[in-house]
């Protein structure tokens, strides 16, 4: 029951022990006040009943005056303290959440299942927007109102005991029915997932500008209103019905106040109670009712948020497979070679490659063509070990690559893919991404790839922002801009292997040209796989492999291919008619 207070727990002591310190002390101190606050009303009103001894009334007040000045400096120290070192400790906590993510496996990223695991993961992890750490707080609150209980107890127990057993009783049975209602709401509470993510990304598709014209010139927005409306509704049926619990609940603790107070009063009509005795007893029994109701609150939240912990503890734990590897990769040139390799998504019936076999020598210039469908993008996250083959195997000079440090792997690749992304940061550091570049050879880098007239008429040069976000100064690449900035990054990263997936496809003729050009100097010595529909481009690959359905259909130069008459000169005679 309590895994998930124990989480938080050793989140405090792990990044600030004085996060869990201030908890714990905080809730000691809100536990006295109403233990004070319903022992002096009795003290006065019993003493102005009596002899009225003015230094012994001065002195109860006063006591009880220096306690709530006290009460309210530590409760606001521990408060605000205790909260900027919460931030600290979540900070920390996503920083090391954010690291597991991106040692993720790349495949869980696409997955449905990862995505519903960490929706309630977040779930668990803010507790319904109430925060990070708030299972902490009901934890440590379960102290706060244990002590607040004990001492009301030893206060009542100088009364009535049939009175004090009574409102013992409704106090219990009024936080049972609230818990009751609260577990209820809960597992309501599970349906929502799925539906507010749904409901989130139809709302963010109106407020990203990538969709905007997708949205205005298709005539979308009625169509995706009523989607989100949809979503809407599902959603809050869903909290509909978790406030309705919440509505009974608070109906029935009215009744049982209305029993509390009735019996207190009965009890002073009947002269059991002493003036005084009667201001403690409506007092404590109320703050007990209150400390019961708050105890049960507390456990009922842990009790059900537990159920979250587990789909945390799930997502945390998700195996990082393609990490498994340790061997260290030798200096050299490297020969890849996939083995009866096959690949099918999970979920999917339908094999997205099957029997590949297909070499990769040094310093070859490979071309991958087929029609969409047919795997080249799944053969190329292959490669660079974005996935790990369903069957079949890949090798890097006779070694599986499995077997092979993951991040030494990946080091060997540099990629430009289709829909390349830029970040909110400078062109220089969209370029090196952290990395230690020479200032020249960033500069012949960036005349490489053409884009030193560009950046000559940016305002800052290479330290000019890319987009506007964080920088009115900023600018926006064209398609074909972003382009050749990812290719400067790629270049930048002197792997031995370069991939380029369409890298052209958003640039203009010129541009294009002029890449096709100058592609064995960008490349020089360097082992270079290429995609392309465009197939006129291939013609300068030493090899083109020819995809079909998710199967190598062909291999060769373009001269073999095309004596071949098969699929390869049957793609390349349907788009050469329109340049002849």
């Amino acid at each position: 029951m309590f895994k998930g207070f124990m989480f938080f727990f050793k989140q405090g002591l792990k990044y600030d022990k004085r996060y869990i310190l201030w908890l714990i002390l905080l809730q000691l101190v809100a536990a006295v006040t109403p233990i004070a606050a319903a022992l002096l009303p009795k003290l006065v009103i019993d003493e102005l009943a009596a002899t009225r001894r003015i230094g012994y009334l001065s002195a109860c007040v006063g006591a009880f005056a220096g306690w709530m000045l006290l009460n309210e400096t530590l409760t606001s120290f521990f408060m605000r303290d205790g909260f900027t070192r919460r931030c600290r400790v979540n900070a920390a906590f996503d920083t090391e959440l954010h690291a597991r993510l991106a040692r993720a496996d790349y495949a869980d990223l696409e997955s449905p299942a990862f995505k519903d695991r960490q929706a309630k993961a977040e779930k668990f992890l803010t507790c319904d927007y109430h925060g990070f750490g708030y299972l902490l707080d009901c934890g440590v609150n379960v102290l706060g109102q244990l002590t607040t209980i004990a001492g009301l107890l030893v206060m009542l127990s100088a009364l009535e005991l049939w009175l004090v057993a009574t409102f013992a009783a409704l106090a219990v049975i009024g936080s049972v029915l609230e818990s009751k209602a609260m577990r209820k709401a809960m597992r309501l509470s599970m349906e929502v997932v799925k539906q507010s993510r749904l409901w989130t990304y139809y709302s963010e598709l109106f407020e990203q500008s990538d969709y905007g014209k997708e949205i205005r010139l298709n005539g979308m927005a009625n169509w995706l209103l009523g989607r989100e409306r949809e979503a809407m509704s599902m959603a809050n049926a869903n909290i509909k019905r978790q406030n309705d619990c919440y509505i009974v609940s608070g109906a029935q603790r009215a009744v049982i106040t209305f029993v509390q107070q009735c019996a207190a009063y009965g009890a002073v009509l009947a002269g059991s109670l002493s003036i005084g005795s009667f201001a403690m007893c409506v007092s404590a029994t109320g703050s007990l009712a209150f400390a019961v109701r708050k105890l049960m609150d507390s456990l009922t939240e842990i009790r059900a948020y537990d159920l979250y912990y587990e789909q945390l503890d799930e997502y945390l734990s998700t195996p990082q497979t393609l990490r498994a590897g340790r061997r260290h990769i030798a200096a050299g040139r490297y020969r890849i070679e996939f083995i009866d390799v096959g690949y099918r998504y999970a979920g999917a019936e339908n094999w997205a490659l099957r029997h590949i076999n297909l070499a990769l020598e040094p310093g070859q210039r490979l071309a991958l063509v087929g029609e969409n469908g047919s795997g080249k993008s799944t053969l190329i996250k292959l490669l660079c070990r974005l996935y790990a083959p369903s069957e079949g195997v890949i090798r890097l000079d006779g070694v599986d690559i499995a077997e092979y440090d993951y991040d030494e792997y990946v080091e060997l690749f540099a990629a430009v893919f289709q829909d390349c992304r830029l970040f909110e940061c400078s062109v220089r550091d969209n370029i090196l991404l952290g990395r230690d570049v020479d200032a020249s050879e960033l500069d012949a880098i960036v005349a490489q790839v053409g884009l030193a007239q560009r950046i000559a008429l940016l305002p800052h040069g290479l330290d000019t922002a890319v987009g506007r976000r964080f920088d009115e100064d900023g600018f926006e690449p064209s398609g074909g801009e972003a382009q050749k900035i990812v290719l400067a990054r790629a270049l930048c990263r002197d792997a031995q292997v370069i991939v380029l997936d369409e890298p052209t496809a958003a640039m203009d003729p010129r541009a294009e040209y002029e890449l096709y050009r100058d592609f064995d100097a960008l490349v020089g010595d360097k082992t270079a796989v290429y995609i392309s529909h465009r197939l006129a481009a291939c013609r300068f690959c030493d090899c083109i492999a020819v995809l079909d359905g998710g199967r190598l259909s062909e291999c060769g130069t373009h001269t073999d291919l095309m004596a071949g008459n098969n699929k390869y000169a049957e793609l390349y005679a349907l788009q050469a008619q329109y340049y002849v």
